[in-house]
């Protein structure tokens, strides 16, 4: 059961800002150095913000922003209701949530985590916001309502509304920002969702920083959506290594023992491969398959592994339930990456010889970087297991899942009281 409530969020002033898709950025935990520059072109990018130079110009920016106009609160309690549009493999779909204030819980009441956090990426966050006093970040929240008793109730409240604001990102994802303030409204939709327990989809880090800033808020900003839309699609979080040494024809050998291995030609029909490999043979014993990709970038030769035997993953994680034993991204970790690789967990948590890599496009332009030595393809977990995994009170490896698209930054701040 989760508490949520309204606010009166600050949002960009249309008649400071004409363009929002020059504004709006995405989360800053995606933004490379090289993108925060381009998107720093516009003197109200968010990401001035979001990503600042330092935490003293994040707040005086903030005020500023705020005394010029360019960011405006709202004057009546607010929902504000989300969507987002695109295309995926030549299919449309559209994701709808809403923006709301939820009571911060310690993990596991209430709120339950699906992956590891990384310490370290955690004291960016909470020293930005105790700086500006104020979230930025918004975490992307699931929900199980399988009647979409919720959906119904946001639909009909936006059909036919003219969204406060609308834009295109450079993934040709459209955005589009209803503000709701009727208070019938609200007072239903915090009723129906205390029916419901959440799992974070993407932000963990964010959620844990505004958790642990709770002295300045007991409430956090947040995205809730219904994980039961047509629209939500879970893409690959694949890995890459560097700085081994490692032989490839030993690791084989050691492949060998529990996959079948197959040449492929390759590396995009290996991701192909990969992806096409139909997961789930039997829902109800949860039987799988479960296909990995390995690529090499010194002579580019590119293998599918198979699992042989449910066997290996009974020795391999003993005492763990089956639905964490079953889950691609667990087995990539244990039996490959951490086994043949040699790769440690504290060396992965630390990003020590491993990288993550969102989605197959990005995966095979970084294998051939140079100073790659290896790419690993894996299938994303299907959003059952997402919240089997969290309901049985295991956490998959750090970015397992990446939820597309990703939610944006800068569509409302929630200034602390």
């Amino acid at each position: 059961m989760v508490e949520i409530k309204p606010l009166r969020g600050y949002t960009y002033n249309p008649e400071k800002v004409k363009d929002f898709s020059k504004v709006i950025t995405p989360p800053n935990d995606v933004i490379s150095e090289k993108e925060k520059a381009h998107l720093s072109k516009n003197e109200y990018s968010f990401v001035k913000l979001d990503k600042p130079e330092s935490y003293a110009k994040a707040k005086d920016l903030f005020e500023r922003w705020q005394d010029d106009g360019v960011l405006k609160q709202d004057t009546k309690e607010t929902i504000y209701i989300y969507s987002q549009s695109y295309l995926l493999e030549e299919r449309s779909y559209t994701r709808t949530g809403f923006i709301c204030l939820l009571h911060l819980e310690e993990l596991g009441k209430g709120v339950l985590p699906h992956e590891k956090i990384i310490e370290q990426d955690l004291k960016d966050r909470m020293e930005l916001i105790r700086a500006v006093n104020a979230d930025f970040g918004v975490p992307f929240l699931l929900y199980g309502d399988k009647k979409q008793e919720t959906d119904y109730l946001i639909q009909t409240r936006i059909h036919g509304k003219r969204p406060f604001l609308e834009f295109r990102d450079q993934n040709q994802v459209t955005h589009k920002l209803w503000k709701v303030s009727d208070e019938q409204f609200i007072d239903k939709l915090k009723v129906m969702m205390k029916e419901y327990d959440c799992i974070i989809a993407d932000g963990h880090h964010r959620y844990t920083s505004e958790f642990r800033t709770k002295d300045l808020s007991e409430y956090g900003l947040m995205c809730m959506v219904n994980s039961f839309q047509e629209g939500m699609v879970v893409l690959p979080t694949n890995r890459v290594l560097f700085g081994l040494d490692i032989d490839l024809t030993d690791a084989l050998t050691k492949i060998a023992k529990y996959f079948r291995i197959e040449k492929v030609r390759d590396i995009k029909t290996l991701a192909q491969k990969v992806g096409s490999t139909k997961i789930l043979v039997d829902k109800e014993s949860n039987l799988k398959n479960h296909v990995f990709g390995l690529y090499r970038h010194e002579d580019q030769s590119c293998y599918l592994l198979k699992l042989e035997s449910k066997d290996t993953l009974d020795s391999h994680f003993p005492g763990k339930t089956d639905i964490f034993k079953k889950l691609d991204i667990n087995i990539l970790h244990k039996l490959i990456i951490e086994e043949i690789f040699g790769v440690t967990e504290d060396q992965q948590k630390n990003r020590e010889h491993i990288d993550f890599v969102k989605g197959n496009e990005e995966t095979i332009k970084r294998a051939s970087e140079e100073g790659i030595q290896f790419a690993l393809f894996v299938n994303p977990p299907l959003i059952r297991e997402v919240f089997l995994t969290a309901r049985a009170g295991e956490v998959m490896p750090q970015k397992s899942t990446y939820f597309f698209p990703k939610v944006c930054s800068g569509l409302v701040v929630y200034k602390f009281e």
